[in-house]
């Protein structure tokens, strides 16, 4: 019953031996028994009915494959293996009815990936030449069969030759599929090395998880021709895990790249494709004593679930198409093009047919026969690559404009904080000025007001703010603001009146809301002030008690109070931002706080300034900080800029 041919890949071992010296066992010249039947280790048992080999997805259990082998004389003088290249990794052999070897364990359906095994077939079994072959296997995973070799007879001198010979034969004929999926692998690290330049681009993410993880999928298949000590349940985790989140996955990638969360109908989808990954949880060896009792009911369940899965994973790929069509993004058409072939020529079994394309598995150039997937993913990773691109170049148009539009809005800024403070008779005004970013929410004013000619007439404005938020919005508040303070201070009478002047102004013209301290100078040193919602100034190191109304622009109905205070000759009085008590310590993430503010309030604008950030070094400045410093005097007044 036995015929002499090869399987799957030529016999490249029969280039170098005589058919005498190999007797290859095709599958297709096997039997079968599905169930488990002992009477089938042995020919002409009533109980063990056979039929023609199947290799039927649709079955689970134990079933066993037969074949009546007549060895040639040749064979029969010398010691004899046999070659089982098995397609399950839970099996074991008999020769004549007697075990002469397995893989894996029954009780536990544990076994290795690699369950090529050689076994010696005892000498008193090929006296007669008649062998009747029967293996006993576990049919675990009925979707995932490995049929890339065939059991085979040899002198067990020659059985390591043969078996390196069918490996080297499925490389030569496989080395293209498995090097464009480790290019594909490269260019999947090359994405997340992208990510980790800027995290916030989520697609480079994905498309780095989906290449990478196509990689690993094919070193799971490797490992069922090569050893790499991988149990049978890792390699169908990998397997089962990388169907079922393929899709799920360019799903990801395309809402990334749109920059939209993923639609409820999408995320059905994604889920609609992930049960199949209930098989993986149920070989996990510590799990399996649990559910062993309930596999056998189980596993069909699920392989039914299979169809249902590669259903809605098909159905995800095509929804895509629509949005990647329609998109005004250039790029996003190219994307659309390459998932449509991508899916026509993975999914060809399932809607090849609807679509009359039939595509072929292979491709023919020569005398090499290139596997159509891998090409299909390398031009997939090829246009992700020239998308990327394209978006890369785009985004950096954009980052661009941006710039230009902060570079202009800082030019503004630096207008309306003058580079130079006026000067004020009989007063010294220093300012540091150190903004968290390009453009900043702290602004400061020193306004001179004209002389009326009365005794102790006020003499400047000395204004300090912040602005909520940062960057370009908190940006254009401040010039709002900065414009209303130039506008109103020469009609308004005291700091309060001052206030609800800007307050008027900013009500309702401005997202978010604004301290602000006002204090009117006067020659005598006598100081009015009012505050909304502004951290106290300092005198002389002491903290100034102040009436802390609500901040600008949050409602009209609001009153602002004044108070007063004498600025003596060789007094300092020292007003700050919020930015200078937040200041936040890198190692002991403690704050800069109101004691240390008031300890060096005695200082310096700058060094008050400088203070503030030398304790926040090595994290990033979180706020804007900014200090004014008033004293009487004729100093001439200083201004830091960062």
């Amino acid at each position: 019953m036995a015929t002499l041919m090869c399987f799957v890949l030529p016999c490249v071992g029969q280039e170098k031996h005589s058919e005498t010296n190999i007797m290859r066992l095709p599958w297709e010249s096997w039997q079968l028994h599905v169930g488990d039947e002992p009477g089938c280790t042995s020919a002409g048992d009533a109980e063990c009915n056979l039929e023609p080999y199947s290799n039927d997805l649709n079955r689970y259990g134990v079933e066993w494959q037969r074949i009546e082998v007549t060895l040639p004389v040749e064979l029969r003088q010398q010691p004899l293996g046999l070659l089982v290249q098995g397609e399950e990794p839970v099996y074991e052999v008999f020769a004549n009815g007697q075990r002469i070897g397995g893989s894996g364990s029954f009780t536990t359906h544990l076994g290795p990936q690699d369950s090529r095994i050689i076994i010696p077939i005892p000498p008193g079994l090929t006296v007669g030449g008649h062998l009747v072959l029967a293996i006993r296997e576990l049919n675990m995973h009925t979707y995932l069969p490995i049929s890339y070799f065939v059991p085979t007879i040899a002198p067990t001198q020659e059985m390591q030759r043969v078996m390196d010979d069918d490996t080297l034969t499925y490389l030569r004929a496989s080395w293209q599929h498995y090097l464009g999926f480790a290019a594909l692998g490269g260019i999947g690290l090359f994405f997340f090395l992208l990510f980790s330049i800027n995290t916030k681009l989520r697609e480079y993410f994905w498309l780095g998880a989906l290449l990478t993880l196509l990689f690993i999928f094919r070193v799971g298949e490797l490992a069922s021709v090569f050893d790499l000590g991988m149990p049978s349940w890792m390699g169908i985790s990998i397997y089962v895990v990388g169907n079922c989140v393929q899709a799920a996955i360019i799903v990801e990638f395309i809402f990334a790249f749109l920059g939209s969360p993923v639609s409820r109908v999408f995320r059905l989808l994604q889920f609609g494709s992930a049960p199949l990954m209930i098989n993986s949880l149920l070989l996990i060896p510590f799990l399996f004593p649990l559910v062993s009792r309930f596999l056998r009911y189980a596993e069909p369940v699920i392989f039914n679930a299979f169809g249902a899965s590669v259903f809605f994973a098909v159905l995800a790929q095509l929804l895509l198409l629509p949005m990647c069509f329609r998109s005004k993004l250039p790029e996003m058409r190219w994307i659309g093009g390459a998932i449509l072939f991508l899916t026509l020529v993975e999914d060809r079994w399932h809607i090849g047919w609807v679509l009359s394309l039939g595509f072929p598995k292979y491709l023919h150039w020569g005398s090499l026969d290139f596997d159509i997937r891998p090409v299909a993913w390398l031009l997939f990773a090829i246009v992700m690559l020239i998308a990327m691109t394209f978006r890369l170049r785009r985004i950096q148009d954009r980052n661009r404009d941006v710039e230009q539009e902060i570079a202009a809005a800082r030019g503004v800024q630096q207008l309306l904080i003058a580079e130079a403070l006026p000067l004020i008779p009989g007063l010294t005004v220093e300012s540091a000025y150190l903004p968290a970013q390009e453009v900043g929410g702290d602004f400061f004013q020193v306004l001179p007001l004209e002389s009326s000619g009365a005794p102790d007439a006020p003499t400047a404005f000395v204004v300090l703010g912040d602005v909520s938020g940062k960057g370009m919005k908190a940006a254009m508040t401040v010039s709002l603001i900065v414009g209303a303070l130039r506008a109103s201070a020469r009609k308004c009478t005291g700091p309060a009146e001052l206030l609800k002047e800007v307050n008027q102004s900013l009500f309702g013209r401005a997202d978010g809301f604004a301290t602000c301290l006002i204090m009117m100078m006067r020659p005598s040193g006598s100081v009015s002030l009012a505050n909304a919602g502004h951290p106290n100034p300092y005198l002389d190191g002491v903290e100034i008690a102040t009436d802390c109304n609500l901040p600008l622009g949050l409602t009209l109905d609001v009153t602002y109070s004044e108070s007063t205070l004498q600025l003596e000759p060789g007094l300092r009085l020292a007003l700050v931002t919020d930015g200078v008590v937040e200041a936040t310590h890198a190692a002991s993430r403690e704050l800069f706080g109101f004691e240390r503010t008031q300890a060096v309030s005695r200082s310096s604008a700058a060094e008050i300034a400088e203070s503030a950030r030398s304790f926040g070094l090595g994290v990033p400045q979180a706020d804007d900080i900014t200090v004014l410093t008033v004293a009487r005097g004729l100093i001439q007044p200083t201004l830091v800029l960062a």
